[in-house]
């Protein structure tokens, strides 16, 4: 009876919401206070904004019991249930009255299923006569990027997605695959990446005419050792992919990208500007923003290219010039931090309004900036920091302003940093990179994870997807860029608004 009992109340608080009553009146008029405070929250000055968003109370000091804490747990996540019971002598009360379940204590927390390699074991149906058993039909093998091979295509995703870009040498990931029962080799781990490579190279090229169909690019390089001697992989990005190639670091390198002729003659002689170079050669791209590497120059004034020139890299000789304490140096960091801020402010709008605040919020700043460079020149000599950091903003001043003449142009050249950015990271790993063949697969490899990242897909999910396109005979690589297939495989964000 009792336990009848229990259980009606139970059902009963499990489907009815419980209504707090309040019967003291100075705990009411507390509660009318506070409902009346909440109704002005919309009235806080933006000092009380910063201290709620931070889960402050309004004075900045004291800890909202409610608004603070820890970030909630990423909800899209998959769940797994973990019911916690009591043992039977909790279930008791100290009367001996037994007790009823009224519901759960939940709390949520990210936990960590461990990776398992398993052996995949493919059974292909067989069919034949019924009487003579004899063998008319076998279902043919799946498709795969290494065709009668070791390894399934997601034991291939996993392995490179751990190389290119948790950026981890075939050494650190074979350890991790041996434990798990792998007989892998750093030689089959590099004759994988190969295959890979080749497998989704066509993707690649089709990222590479993306990028330089775009209205300006982003370029940059970095040296990439190799055994045969020190080699440099330049990236280029556009829009939100970007492309890898190997090479040298002259300025044949670009031409080769561009389609121009190797010793950089004949190209540009156009007065009538009737057909531009790119049209003719496959780019369209009008500007290109890059550092201060003079072959960049060199071969903007060949193909007619318009140069911007990175404020990052302007502002960077003024940084331990204004730790020592120099004014001047100082003084051109805030204004250029003013320039920065006018770019935060404009993040959000469209390109129209993004170009009339630089024309009228940052030329004035500019024009600030060249003034005080101009000043300042001949006061340091020309050995010093100082006047070499004066000197790059006053030698490449017109590259510097080209931004302020459209919305949609960029004030440095941090993306081309940022892709680069793995590389840089992974060869402090890798050391060097074993082969001529290695390099090309790399810049191939690169290009793909980094397009992946831009464009804010889900490397593995995306994989998935292009690989099982290409293996039912696909062939519109260009609808199977990274940029085109985001929304089908999108990034995970975090409540705190990272992407995972």
């Amino acid at each position: 009876m009792v336990q009848d009992l229990g259980s009606a109340i139970q059902d009963n608080f499990l489907t009815h919401p419980v209504t707090a009553v309040v019967a003291d009146p100075d705990v009411a008029q507390a509660a009318a206070e506070l409902q009346e405070s909440n109704a002005h929250a919309g009235e806080l000055t933006a000092a009380q904004k910063r201290n709620a968003k931070k889960g402050r109370g309004a004075d900045g000091n004291q800890k909202v019991k409610n608004g603070g804490g820890r970030r909630p747990v990423n909800r899209s996540l998959r769940s797994v249930e973990l019911i916690i019971e009591a043992s039977v002598s909790e279930r008791i009360a100290a009367d001996g009255t037994p007790l009823v379940l009224l519901g759960y204590e939940t709390s949520t927390r990210e936990h960590y299923i461990a990776a398992e390699l398993v052996l995949q074991i493919i059974k292909r149906e067989r069919w034949g006569l019924p009487d003579t058993r004899e063998l008319v039909f076998v279902a043919p093998p799946p498709a795969t990027i290494v065709p009668k091979g070791k390894y399934s295509d997601d034991a291939i995703i996993e392995a490179m997605y751990r190389k290119y870009v948790m950026c981890l040498p075939f050494g650190r990931m074979l350890n991790d695959f041996r434990a798990m029962g792998s007989d892998l080799s750093d030689s089959q781990l590099s004759d994988l990446a190969g295959r890979f490579s080749a497998f989704l190279s066509p993707i690649a090229v089709a990222i590479r005419d993306q990028v330089l169909a775009r209205a300006f690019v982003h370029v940059d390089e970095t040296p990439l050792p190799t055994l045969d001697g020190k080699r440099t992989i330049w990236g280029w990005v556009g829009g939100n992919q970007t492309f890898f190639h190997i090479g040298g670091r002259g300025g044949n390198e670009l031409r080769k990208v561009l389609g121009l002729p190797i010793d950089g003659d004949g190209i540009t002689d156009n007065p009538t500007n009737e057909t531009a170079p790119g049209e003719i050669l496959g780019w369209v791209f009008t500007h290109w923003m890059a550092d201060g590497y003079r072959p960049y120059d060199t071969i903007a004034n060949e193909a007619g290219i318009i140069r911007l020139c990175c404020w990052v890299h302007a502002r960077r000789g003024f940084v331990i010039p204004a730790e020592q304490g120099d004014l001047t140096a100082k003084n051109i960091l805030d204004r250029i931090g003013e320039l920065y801020r006018i770019e935060r402010d404009t993040k959000p709008t469209d390109d129209a309004e993004r170009l009339r605040r630089r024309q009228t919020d940052s030329a004035p700043i500019l024009e600030g900036i060249r003034t005080a460079c101009q000043d300042a020149l001949l006061r340091y000599d020309k050995a010093s920091t100082m006047h070499k950091a004066l000197a790059y903003i006053l030698n490449r001043w017109e590259g510097l302003t080209v931004y302020t003449t459209r919305g949609d142009l960029p004030i440095d050249n941090n993306q081309a940093e940022r892709v680069l950015r793995p590389i840089v990271i992974g060869r402090k790993n890798w050391n060097f990179i074993g082969s001529e063949d290695a390099t090309a697969w790399a810049a191939t490899n690169f290009t793909i994870f980094e397009s992946c990242r831009l464009a804010k897909a889900e490397p593995r999910a995306w994989l998935r997807h292009v690989i099982a396109r290409i293996h039912a005979g696909d062939t519109d690589y260009a609808a199977m860029t990274p940029a085109n297939c985001a929304k089908l495989c999108p990034v995970r964000v975090t409540p705190g608004g990272n992407s995972g």
